[in-house]
């Protein structure tokens, strides 16, 4: 009898292959389901959709729809980006980018002021490297209101406040210039209405002594001159150069010039005041530094004086300067108590510097009826004999043949008698 056998039953060689394996059959399946999808994406259906967020919204795009009508936008709702759904082929829409995307307003029910609810659309941009059929929907929010009103222009000069500027002792602030001088607005009538002026500020910096030109911030502000700050209207600029033209501050005295006087002539012996002894000016410090005194329009002794007569005389300001007393005029009197005056007729004529190419022949004998004035001790001894009707051929225009030429009275023994009066002498002129 044969004896049973307890050998185990050894497993079979196929059941243990790699490819009976659970989790090798799991990849199996993914892959094929992969490429199964990319079939169906790529040659099927490779149409699909994504959503782009935080695109921002153009609100320049086609503005001239609104533009053309006056028009222009001056509130909106706060939100400056919206999410859009791209539809396109899966294998490209994917990269796009929301700088790639243009979310733009459509202007066409827009027809005069107030208030507008907008469609908002949106299209691809970079078609260079998204091509192909891609559409662009704005998913949220689809539309928005917008307030449109009447747009218009005001020019107003710029008005400098120097009010800060502090300026070096001995000096002035004389004037300010703002460049440009004048801004143009641009915004909301309603706006544009409540605007009075445009004003520069200028900074407090230091103590000024010299003209300097500064930068200063322009500011709105209204008719009670309080600042005003619109929301919608813009300005060429919002700055402005002020010029800050600084002069120097000096008080000079006047003094008269004497012309037609002898020309040995004491002008300083002439007793004389003027209703204003000093004139407090200012003007460049370069101009201003260099002068000692102040000349009033030149008096002619010859021509204008007269015994107990007063004369209202221009007070000469160089360039650049201006009288910080008002003043522009002052009177000029003369103190005559010890004056007196005669009357001479002197033949003692003479001419001086005659050309070498011309002869003189004096053919008046007297010039009648000389007045003369000084110190009364001096017109009493003064003679006819010290007293010359001079020709100075230098100031005269000779030419052949009689003519009446002027004469100056010279009296060589005073310097404090002087002639009033014109006085002429018939000559000869001869050619050499």
């Amino acid at each position: 009898m044969q004896k049973p056998t307890n050998a185990v039953p050894q497993p079979s060689a196929g059941r243990n292959s790699p490819w009976n394996h659970p989790a090798f059959s799991m990849l199996l399946a993914l892959l094929c389901g992969f490429i199964a999808w990319t079939v169906v994406t790529v040659y099927v259906d490779p149409q699909g959709s994504v959503t782009v967020q935080d695109v921002p919204i153009n609100y320049a795009n086609s503005a001239s729809t609104y533009t053309s009508q006056g028009l222009d936008i001056v509130e909106k709702r706060d939100i400056e980006t919206v999410d859009v759904k791209v539809t396109g082929n899966s294998t490209i829409i994917g990269n796009i980018q929301n700088s790639d995307i243009m979310v733009y307003p459509s202007y066409a029910g827009v027809s005069g002021a107030g208030k507008v609810t907008l469609r908002l659309q949106a299209r691809l941009v970079n078609t260079t490297d998204f091509p192909g059929n891609i559409e662009c929907v704005v998913e949220n929010p689809k539309t928005i209101d917008v307030f449109f009103d009447e747009v218009s222009e005001k020019t107003l000069p710029i008005t400098v406040d120097a009010s800060a500027v502090s300026v070096a002792d001995g000096y002035m602030l004389n004037k300010t210039t703002a460049v440009p001088a004048e801004i143009t607005l641009r915004g909301p009538t309603t706006e544009l209405d409540q605007v009075a002026s445009v004003v520069a500020t200028v900074p407090g910096d230091g103590e000024l002594s010299d003209t300097t030109t500064v930068p200063a911030t322009l500011e709105l502000r209204d008719e009670n001159g309080e600042p005003f700050t619109p929301q919608y209207t813009t300005m060429d600029s919002d700055t402005a150069n002020v010029t800050l033209t600084i002069y120097q501050v000096r008080e000079l005295p006047l003094v008269v010039d004497f012309i037609g006087t002898p020309t040995n002539f004491d002008t300083k012996s002439l007793k004389y005041s003027l209703s204003q002894d000093t004139l407090r000016v200012a003007g460049p410090a370069r101009t201003v530094s260099a002068l000692e005194e102040l000349t009033v329009t030149d008096f002619d002794l010859a021509r204008e004086f007269e015994l107990g007569r007063d004369y209202q005389r221009l007070v000469e300001l160089p360039a650049g300067i201006v009288s910080l007393d008002g003043v522009t005029s002052v009177t000029l009197s003369f103190d005559t108590e010890d004056m007196a005056s005669t009357t001479l007729n002197i033949s003692n004529i003479k001419p001086i510097n005659v050309p070498s190419n011309y002869e003189i022949e004096i053919l008046s004998s007297l010039v009648s009826g000389v007045t003369l004035y000084g110190p009364a001790d001096e017109i009493e001894a003064i003679s006819a004999d010290s007293v010359v009707a001079q020709i100075d051929c230098q100031s005269v225009n000779l030419t052949v043949g009689q003519q009446s030429i002027p004469v100056t009275i010279q009296i060589p023994s005073s310097t404090r008698v002087f002639a009033t009066g014109s006085y002429t002498v018939q000559c000869e002129v001869v050619a050499k």
